[in-house]
């Protein structure tokens, strides 16, 4: 739908309104009689709104670029604001023509006036630039933010749905053999898989609370025992109070992810990994410590794959400077820490 002006209004309201203030001061001052004292209210008010209303069309049939240096700008709000007044004086002359002789009217004389319109034209000119300035900065910013915020939502949406697909196989291929050996436990495990896809493909961009991500670590750390058997033991050291924190989505089950991927399955008899998630003096410390070590990895870079590097673009993203990931061996442990200042 587009918008309503509000310009003419406005517009039409000014010039009678100069025009009204022009015909009083000259009607109880009594210098002028009242034809002439008409005549310049006409003058003032038709000849403003004329001149005002072709700028402001001349503008926009030239979509003027508003962006250019202060000098430049300048001269051209002057050198404008000089033609309108030119104008502007040469109507009043036309209309006071046919009375000139019968009310002794001395037609240089009006030259003189072109400094007040002058100074009319360029308030005028002003406060119309001016607005137009703020509005299309302001249009600006807004396009800026919002093309901001969707470039973001995609970022997040994209590192969100990288989910391993070596687990999604093995899941699968587990519970298939599961199915022979134990229907119900099977049932169970499908169940519990096709919440880790649904909540996997919820919207990107949302905060969730720890006891839900928690939720999704435990139906998560379940499929993998389906694999790992007894190589994989874990625990979770979580206040209750902490539960109710937000964090973003599946911030912890990559931690997990990427903890399993190279820590457990790295060793033979596998190992343990400890979820430990705390908060004080408005520091949150998301932390995630598995058996493994560091130099099996290699380069850092190379070694976390989608599971830090995911995590540390998420954080940015969404915290800014706020949160840090740091990943250091306690030997025979990895630990990976996430501080959030809350």
């Amino acid at each position: 739908m587009k918008k309503k002006s509000w310009f003419w209004g406005l517009q039409v309201a000014i010039w009678i309104g100069i025009g009204l203030v022009n015909f009083s001061v000259q009607h109880f001052a009594g210098v002028f009689d009242k034809a002439v004292t008409i005549l310049n209210f006409i003058g003032m008010s038709v000849g403003g709104f004329l001149v005002t209303s072709g700028y402001r069309l001349f503008l926009k049939a030239r979509s003027l670029n508003f962006g250019r240096s202060a000098g430049k700008f300048i001269i051209t709000l002057f050198g404008s604001a000089l033609l309108q007044s030119a104008l502007w004086i040469l109507f009043i002359m036309l209309i006071s023509l046919p009375m000139a002789k019968a009310h002794k009217l001395n037609m240089l004389m009006l030259l003189y006036n072109i400094v007040p319109l002058l100074i009319v034209t360029l308030v005028w000119d002003l406060f119309y630039l001016g607005y137009h300035l703020i509005r299309r900065y302001h249009e600006t910013e807004v396009e800026k933010w919002k093309l901001e915020a969707e470039v973001q939502k995609a970022q997040l949406g994209t590192l969100k749905l990288q989910i391993n697909p070596h687990f999604m196989f093995n899941a699968l291929n587990n519970i298939r053999a599961l199915i022979l050996e134990d229907p119900k436990a099977s049932r169970e495990m499908l169940t519990k898989f096709a919440e880790l896809l649904r909540y996997s493909l919820q919207n990107a961009e949302k905060l969730i609370t720890v006891a839900e991500e928690l939720d999704l670590i435990i139906q998560y750390l379940a499929i993998l025992k389906l694999q790992y058997e007894e190589r994989l033991n874990y625990t979770i050291n979580c206040s209750d109070a902490v539960r109710k924190e937000t964090i973003p989505p599946m911030i912890l089950q990559l931690l997990v992810e990427n903890a399993v991927k190279h820590g457990i399955a790295m060793h033979p008899k596998g190992g343990s990994i400890a979820i430990s998630i705390e908060k004080e003096k408005g520091q949150m410390q998301l932390s995630v410590k598995n058996t493994g070590t560091l130099k099996k990895i290699g380069t850092l870079e190379e070694g976390i794959g989608i599971g830090l590097s995911n995590i540390t673009d998420r954080l940015a993203l969404i915290y800014g400077q706020k949160a840090k990931l740091s990943i250091w061996e306690q030997a025979p442990f990895v630990i990976v820490d996430i501080n959030i200042e809350t």
